[in-house]
């Protein structure tokens, strides 16, 4: 499409929208801003939990959809109410085993429902939890025995461990959990996992059935690996100046 054909943009949040010092540009706000002037939506597709989303969407200062846990929710602008225009979790049987090998391996890890993360708090842990806290502001619910807590599908889970433990996690489980699971790789520390048929692009696409918009009308930008399925799903994917070589053979623009 031309860009006046463009009714969304969708942005991803770290690496793209958000310069290293989680702050937005001026030059940025300014386009968008002035893009938003002329009637093209705001999306904001991030791997955060839709509440931990809010402080760069007020960055911002515009009232934006928000595609949240890498794809698997999508939610209206704050005057609509947040409510929910798409949705899908992980499996109770899946959730449940990635904990069971948490428990057995005693690795932090962060179950998403009801908005916040359930996890338990040992000391020795502590530190991955402030990682992950730190680089999102997303808000933990310490719970004493986090068995008890998994009777709601998780919109995703994560392992929070240490870069090398992820690269072998990740190598042990993408065979066990291949075809029940979509495993992603973000961050150094985080082995996350999703509904084997969310990703990124998927979100997108839910939102665009929810709003009865073609996804050709859409410019997504990204920079990082999980980017790669909203840039290649875009009618106008771009990626950035920093983008992995995966959102750059999917991108239109670079």
């Amino acid at each position: 499409p031309v860009p006046g054909q463009i009714q969304l943009i969708v942005l991803d949040l770290d690496g793209t929208l958000l310069r290293d010092d989680k702050t937005i540009g001026p030059r940025t706000r300014q386009a968008l801003h002035a893009a938003g002037a002329r009637g093209v939506g705001m999306v904001l597709n991030s791997g955060r939990m839709t509440a931990a989303m809010e402080a760069s969407a007020g960055l911002l200062g515009l009232d934006c959809y928000l595609i949240s846990y890498n794809g698997a929710c999508a939610v209206a602008p704050r005057a609509e109410g947040r409510r929910v225009l798409f949705q899908r979790p992980l499996s109770l049987e899946v959730a449940r085993e990635l904990a069971a090998i948490a428990r057995e391996r005693h690795f932090q890890f962060n179950y998403y429902r009801d908005e916040l993360i359930y996890s338990e708090d040992h000391a020795d842990l502590r530190r991955f939890v402030e990682i992950y806290r730190g680089r999102t502001g997303s808000p933990y619910y310490f719970v004493p025995r986090l068995e008890e807590h998994l009777n709601v599908p998780p919109l995703k889970v994560i392992f929070v461990v240490d870069p090398p433990v992820r690269e072998a996690l990740a190598e042990e489980l993408g065979p066990r959990f291949a075809g029940r699971a979509n495993m992603v790789k973000t961050d150094p520390e985080y082995l996350e996992f999703l509904h084997p048929e969310v990703d990124k692009g998927v979100g997108l696409r839910g939102l665009c059935v929810a709003l009865k918009m073609p996804v050709s009308r859409v410019m997504a930008i990204g920079d990082a690996d999980n980017d790669a399925p909203m840039v290649a799903a875009a009618g106008w994917g771009v990626a950035v100046a920093n983008a992995r070589e995966s959102v750059r053979r999917a991108a239109d623009a670079t």
